[in-house]
């Protein structure tokens, strides 16, 4: 029987991957994972691990903050600045 704790981190994880911006490519490369793996884990045929979360998590992270950054820059140089 499946615990609710991984269940839980299946779905989050399954959701994020889904829902992040680009590729799961793009998304696997900057987390240093497969995209394969993170591929099967969108469909069901591997369980996340805490390690893959973790992965997916930081990339997820970086990627906002640098998303900021450019949205910043493109609004400086419509104010021309």
């Amino acid at each position: 029987m499946l615990s609710t704790r991984t269940m839980t981190l299946d779905a989050a994880l399954r959701r994020a991957i889904t829902n992040a911006p680009g590729s799961i490519r793009e998304l696997a490369k900057e987390a240093g994972v497969s995209h394969v793996f993170l591929w099967a884990i969108v469909h069901g045929r591997e369980r996340a691990t805490p390690r893959v979360a973790r992965l997916v998590a930081g990339a997820l992270e970086r990627r906002g903050k640098r998303c900021v950054v450019e949205a910043a820059r493109v609004r400086a140089a419509l104010q021309g600045r």
